[in-house]
């Protein structure tokens, strides 16, 4: 499984953001220092919402931030940020987000099989919920794993 290859590191808990930009921002902080991804691939994926809306929130309380491998993915990476106040983004189905999965796609293809993935985990409404109030990185990445 590649959530399996996920580590402490890729995890941030309870950070604070005043907008979905600023959150944006912090949960690109992973990705950033572990050289995954350059900022221009963080102003990519604000763009995105700026020009398509707040297609990013892909289910209740969580959003999937992304952009197109050629703005700045310099190696597959996927990282995970709650935020200790929930943003919103805008989409009234969903909002506001608890969680923002951020997602560093080296081609169109490679991340499919990790989105089924996720997609095991976010749609079980008892494991997501336990993931929004993990109190630490090393708690939340056990019930990442143990799905």
């Amino acid at each position: 499984m590649l959530l399996d290859a996920i580590k402490v590191s890729d995890i941030q808990i309870k950070k604070e953001a005043k907008d979905w930009k600023e959150a944006i921002r912090t949960a690109s902080v992973p990705l950033l220092e572990s050289e995954k991804i350059a900022s221009s691939y963080v102003d990519a994926m604000i763009n995105v919402v700026d020009e398509k809306g707040p297609y990013i929130v892909i289910t209740k309380h969580i959003a999937l931030a992304h952009a197109r491998p050629e703005t700045g993915v310099l190696e597959k990476g996927l990282s995970f940020t709650t935020l200790n106040n929930p943003v919103p983004f805008g989409s009234q189905q969903f909002d506001p987000v608890k969680l923002i999965i951020t997602l560093a796609a080296t081609d169109s293809e490679s991340h499919l099989d990790l989105l089924s993935e996720l997609a095991d985990v976010l749609t079980d409404g008892d494991i997501t919920e336990k993931l929004f109030e993990a109190k630490n990185e090393q708690e939340f990445l056990e019930l990442l794993q143990s799905v």
